[in-house]
């Protein structure tokens, strides 16, 4: 139906019409780590919201208005990602959203900026043009790979939601990056896998209040 250049061509096209919102996106993603790793449950609320956004404008944004065009399975994944990010807008407010630890806080920060800063520079390398920069909240795939990384902040029941979309996508965009031969492109649906194992790693544990561990270690009040 298409070929590589007609699909990379997409990144570019995309750039140029949101032009200059890259000025706020961008920080947007940057400040996730920021928000995720705060004592305050309400900026890791904040977190899911704005990762949910970024579901929403991919996958309307890039998947239904852009690649659906020349290519209609991708328009049904599109729908796919905005449920998605609906999903994870009600889970937000609804989850658990535990805390991370200092050290697995470290962690995640250095994986979600290698997603958000290195990823979108593998279109650039296959297209050989900057504009084709593909950056998290407006493209899927570094959209999918930096979110894995928080497969688990909502609570583990809602992994098992979260999971299909996802995994769907790694497929698709693997098969899409084979049969066009953008390898580049290629190791977007790796990294994810990747990512995603490394946010069961770093996938917070409960904090028990005061009263919880005291109860642990005193007989009397077992």
């Amino acid at each position: 139906m298409f070929g590589p250049e007609v699909f990379l061509r997409l990144f570019v096209r995309i750039n140029q019409d949101i032009w200059p919102w890259q000025f706020l996106i961008v920080p947007l993603g940057l400040a996730v780590p920021w928000m995720v790793c705060r004592p305050e449950i309400a900026w890791r609320r904040l977190a899911l919201v704005v990762v949910a956004a970024a579901w929403i404008a991919s996958g309307f944004g890039f998947l239904v208005s852009y690649f659906g065009e020349i290519n209609w399975p991708a328009a049904w994944m599109g729908w796919a990602f905005t449920g998605q990010g609906i999903l994870l807008a009600v889970l937000a407010f609804t989850g658990d959203m535990t805390r991370f630890s200092s050290v697995r806080a470290g962690w995640f920060t250095v994986f979600w900026l290698v997603s958000v800063l290195l990823l979108p520079w593998l279109a650039v390398l296959e297209s050989g043009q900057l504009r084709a920069l593909a950056l998290f909240g407006l493209t899927p795939g570094v959209t999918v790979a930096a979110s894995a990384l928080l497969v688990r902040l909502p609570g583990r029941t809602a992994f098992w939601l979260l999971l299909p979309v996802p995994a769907f996508w790694m497929l698709f965009s693997a098969a899409t990056s084979w049969t066009l031969q953008t390898y580049w492109l290629l190791l977007i649906p790796l990294a994810s896998l990747v990512f995603g194992g490394a946010g069961f790693w770093l996938s917070p544990r409960p904090v028990q209040s005061p009263d919880r561990q005291c109860a642990r270690h005193d007989p009397a009040r077992q």
